[in-house]
């Protein structure tokens, strides 16, 4: 910070950097979900933890930004700082001079590290004028600026005579006596963080039975153009007078909106359960992380598909009359020896796949809507985290690719222009496919089809006509309007997504009895 900001009135940004990695770079339930709580709401427990530490007075520093005033920093000049308000995962606050913005700084930098180990906070500040727009412009490009220039510290490896951690590489420094076992510094404080009426076998407990059926899947979801919405929404607001309450209201209600789908789409899940595992005793999902647009779970495998859907079916219609939200989704299925790290960049890989087909100029809506995707992988080699890689790979042959996700789930308030735009890249092709696979066609046969298709169009109509030999005419059908172009190539994708996830997905509840 520039000491000739120190006597300034200025504006602060904070965002913790590598979240998403932090948590899942442990394999271990405890070490996940414990690191999950300890990094929810780290600035703004932080900037409390500064306030009580330092003896300061509660009164001066405002930290309640959903409840207090927003024009409480503008008009009393007894006010020293103030958030303003949180969103994108970041924190933006306003202090009356710089000196005591750059104390916060210091403080807030020490609180995260000693909380958790290795993640680093990035810091932009800027002098504040009585223009916001041109404040938070400004602030934003400074943060760009400061991320791409900040480098990416770790704390020290073990050193050749110490013990390390296998995944980490940190040195074991902390015993567990309860379980004989040491643990780096970063692995101890996530586990002390793990909530103690949770157990520490949840997901083991979520899969369906061990062996063969013991995948899961982490689901990850963002939101479609909030950053464009945004900026929409606050094009002509140009004061803090106004831009403060604005923003606060923005930022609420995307968090609401999500949040309150987030929930919806759990109850969900809980009706599907008796459908995965009998008798279950525990629920089959847990939150890792929601926050604003930006949502995490992991749940049993046949309840990812269903869990996505309902959420992105529901999401357009939980905004205002006149408001509609949409968002893109990524599946990564994984069983217990996959890297919980990796199986999350192969979710997160999906979901950008999944938003560049949504932003297509010939998938968008009018104004240039982007609606719902979503995209999956099943994760059998570590080298699927590189997804583009692994599918040019795995998923191609000389006739080009085999797949065809992602695909499009229709929102509530979607008009039917342009359902039917996308209706090619619809879920409802896919599930129709995968019902028929796993409903009228023996197993053995069906496996047997799903390896004949990356041979190529010769192939297939040769096993296509075995199968006609033996019944499956609804195959042949389509295969001959193919020779007639009226069919297009997709459709053999589709039939290999949906031969991929067979055994992954549930059928599902009427969507009317859980509205």
């Amino acid at each position: 910070m520039r000491e000739e900001l120190y006597d300034q009135q200025v504006l602060a940004m904070y965002d913790v950097r590598g979240i998403q990695n932090y948590i899942f770079k442990s394999n271990a339930a405890k070490e996940i979900i414990g690191a999950s709580v300890l990094v929810d709401s780290i600035i703004t427990d932080g900037l409390k933890a500064y306030i009580e530490n330092n003896g300061k007075d509660q009164g001066r520093y405002l930290t309640d930004w959903k409840n207090d005033d927003p024009k409480d920093f503008l008009e009393n000049t007894e006010i020293i700082m103030q958030v303003m308000f949180v969103g994108g995962g970041n924190a933006y606050v306003l202090f009356r001079r710089g000196e005591e913005c750059r104390n916060v700084n210091r403080f807030l930098s020490k609180y995260v590290l000693e909380r958790t180990y290795s993640l680093n906070l990035a810091v932009a500040v800027v002098k504040k004028t009585k223009a916001y727009d041109y404040d938070y412009a400004k602030i934003n490009e400074e943060m760009r600026r400061i991320k791409a220039l900040m480098p990416s510290t770790q704390p020290t490896g073990a050193l050749p005579f110490m013990e390390a951690d296998s995944i980490t590489g940190y040195p074991l420094t902390k015993f567990e006596g309860k379980t004989g076992t040491y643990y780096c510094t970063e692995a101890y404080l996530k586990r002390r963080s793990f909530p103690r009426n949770e157990n520490e076998k949840i997901f083991d407990n979520m899969v369906t039975e061990k062996g063969d059926n013991s995948t899961l899947a982490v689901c990850h979801i963002d939101g479609n153009s909030m950053g464009i919405r945004i900026k929409n929404e606050m094009q002509n607001v140009t004061t803090y007078e106004e831009a403060i309450p604005k923003m606060r209201s923005l930022s609420q209600e995307i968090s609401t909106v999500f949040g309150n789908t987030f929930i919806s789409m759990t109850k969900y899940m809980d009706k599907l359960t008796p459908k995965v595992k009998e008798n279950a005793k525990n629920r089959l999902y847990r939150k890792i992380v929601v926050a604003g647009d930006d949502i995490t779970f992991v749940c049993n495998a046949k309840l990812a598909i269903p869990a996505v859907r309902y959420f992105l079916e529901h999401i357009g219609a939980a905004g205002e009359d006149d408001v509609t939200y949409s968002a893109c989704g990524g599946i990564a299925y994984f069983n217990s020896h996959f890297p919980f790290s990796d199986a999350y960049q192969v979710a997160e890989a999906c979901c950008d796949t999944a938003k560049s087909r949504a932003k297509k100029d010939e998938n968008r809506g009018k104004s240039g809507f982007v609606g719902n995707f979503f995209d999956f992988q099943v994760c059998t080699n570590i080298r699927a985290a590189d997804l583009e890689e692994y599918r040019d790979k795995h998923y191609s042959s000389d006739q080009g690719t085999f797949i065809a996700r992602p695909y499009f789930v229709a929102g509530d308030k979607d008009e039917e222009e342009f359902k039917n735009r996308n209706l090619k890249y619809s879920v409802e092709k896919l599930l129709y496919w995968s019902r028929y696979f796993t409903e009228r066609m023996p197993r053995n046969k069906a496996k047997h089809l799903r390896n004949i298709i990356p041979m190529g169009c010769n192939e297939l109509e040769k096993e296509l006509s075995f199968l006609e030999s033996r019944g499956y005419t609804e195959l042949i059908a389509q295969s001959e309007k193919r020779k007639t172009n009226i069919l297009n190539e997709d459709e053999y994708r589709i039939w290999y997504d949906a031969l991929e996830i067979m055994d992954l997905y549930v059928e599902e509840n009427s969507h009317e009895d859980n509205n």
